[in-house]
């Protein structure tokens, strides 16, 4: 089984405030979740800020590729090489999300 995950850790400048072995460097840093059953998940990205499920409370609702276009620092080559694909390629791509 493939979790399709890095599961480093990355300094996106919040964090659950717990140092990791390498010391107080990684107390603002998230490990990266994998995308392994991603498709059974309402809420997308490392605060939970994008859903993939329609709300009706009014809530902001956010598609996978919201979720991807959200990724910046450590991640905008990933966001740039999504960017860069082909509508086609990209449906196909978020089909794939939905398949894990």
């Amino acid at each position: 089984i493939h979790p399709f995950g890095d599961f480093l850790l990355h300094d996106i400048g919040t964090g659950d405030g717990i140092v990791e072995t390498n010391g107080e460097a990684t107390r603002n840093m998230v490990r990266t979740a994998p995308l392994w059953g991603v498709r059974t998940h309402d809420r997308l990205m490392h605060d939970g800020g994008s859903s993939s499920a329609p709300s009706n409370s009014g809530a902001q609702s956010f598609t996978f590729n919201e979720a991807i276009l959200r990724h910046a620092g450590q991640a905008t080559s990933s966001r740039t090489a999504y960017q860069a694909l082909t509508p086609l390629q990209k449906a196909q791509l978020i089909k794939f999300l939905k398949s894990l």
